[in-house]
């Protein structure tokens, strides 16, 4: 419908029906329209712009009156003319405008992540890139220099590993952005020259485990049995530290992991093996107060009610993740086949094959039997069956009779 747009106008015609538009095209400016639908009155200009037709609203009625739309949509019209795209400009305003908070806030929110995660996320921005928080992308994926200065200055004052840390997530957080904002500069960490840490490897030998054995035995009985768990599981601190017990099926030689690294997509259900039921059930034993629904397995007077920090120097340094490898380590040693290791760590499939596997929890209990035999083993520990906790396994005492000591001549190589 043609007619000039005056105010008139744009206040006295009638509202179509719901679902239903009327465009009014202006008699007297060419690419200048009122758009009426049921509950709006719109503004708009339309015009060909380096060969192709761009359409972009102006303004809605009544912050803007049919004089103030005719005004703007002439000088619209004289840059989309000249190549001006105002729908290309708006893009590039609001690239410009998105902040790092912003990007963390968009990366949160896209992403089915863990609390805990997200937690270590907002920490490692707001810890590290506090300044950097309410700066526009743009600002910082155009100083690519001053990003790496600035995993330098972190790598000096916290060292190698945080500054690894941060400006992977930093990475992520700006990508998100990117795939919001297509203008925005590319990614500036492509110019920061990370130290690569390679995972460290644990000092496990025999002597140290040994050591380890029969240091973990005099610890309070709930830090005990939370080291000796840990290494006869590889279960991450987190995931050990928060069992409980009403995760726990004693009957079914089972514990369930609702939230491993991951999140619940990846929850699984630990086989135990005897040992294990042993240690669970001795937690139950002696702690009444965990019969209630829902306690912690390893309970302490902490704010989160459970085992939280497990320094423990008298284990010389192999706790936490380190019980993880040393665990990793002994049950491929024990002859626990890599398939099934990956299962009772609860790695990722990591291919396609492994993707198709689908094991019995009565088969994976089988190897974590073989696997806790022989870290108990390693550890110079003995396990009788429904006992706990272990013993030191005593040392057969030496025979040193003259009669079956042999000679200087049978020691003497051929």
């Amino acid at each position: 419908m043609q007619s000039k747009i005056t105010q008139a106008l744009v206040e006295r015609a009638p509202a179509p029906d719901r679902g239903k538009s009327v465009l009014y095209a202006d008699s007297e400016m060419r690419g200048f329209y009122l758009i009426v639908t049921p509950t709006k009155r719109s503004f708009y200009v339309q015009s060909l712009v380096n060969g192709k037709q761009v359409r972009t609203k102006l303004g809605d009625h009544p912050s803007m009156d049919a004089k103030q739309a005719r005004d703007v949509a002439r000088r619209t019209l004289v840059d989309m003319r000249a190549g001006a795209n105002p729908n290309e400009e708006r893009r590039k305003a609001k690239a410009r405008g998105i902040t790092l908070r912003d990007a963390l806030d968009l990366h949160l929110a896209a992403k089915p992540l863990s609390p805990r995660t997200k937690e270590d996320y907002r920490y490692n921005c707001e810890q590290y890139l506090a300044e950097w928080m309410d700066k526009p992308l743009a600002e910082l994926g155009a100083d690519r220099a001053g990003v790496r200065e600035r995993h330098r200055k972190i790598t000096e004052k916290h060292g190698a590993p945080s500054a690894d840390n941060v400006f992977r997530i930093f990475r992520a957080v700006y990508n998100r952005g990117l795939r919001e904002h297509p203008e925005l500069p590319a990614n500036p960490t492509a110019n920061v020259d990370y130290h690569g840490l390679r995972r460290r490897k644990v000092d496990s030998n025999a002597d140290k485990l040994k050591a380890w054995g029969k240091a973990v035995l005099d610890l309070h009985p709930v830090r005990r049995d939370l080291h000796l768990f840990m290494i006869l599981t590889g279960m991450r601190r987190t995931s050990a530290c928060e069992a409980r017990v009403s995760e726990l099926d004693l009957g079914g030689r089972r514990l369930h992991v609702p939230k491993p690294k991951g999140g619940a997509a990846r929850a699984f259900d630990l086989p135990l093996s005897g040992p294990l039921a042993d240690l669970l059930g001795q937690r139950l034993r002696e702690s009444p107060r965990l019969q209630r629904k829902g306690q912690w397995l390893f309970p302490a007077d902490s704010k989160s009610g459970h085992v939280a920090e497990v320094a423990q120097h008298e284990l010389d340094g192999l706790t936490g993740h380190a019980l993880r490898h040393t665990y990793a380590t002994l049950a491929l040693q024990s002859g626990v086949p890599i398939a099934e290791l990956k299962f009772l760590l609860n790695h990722a499939a990591g291919n396609v094959t492994m993707g198709y596997l689908n094991p019995s929890l009565d088969h994976l209990r089988g190897y974590q039997e073989r696997a806790s035999a022989y870290v108990l083993d390693a550890l110079g520990l003995q396990w009788t069956e429904g006992e706990w906790p272990p013993r030191l396994k005593q040392s057969a005492p030496a025979d040193t009779s003259a009669e079956d000591a042999p000679s200087i001549n049978e020691l003497a190589p051929a």
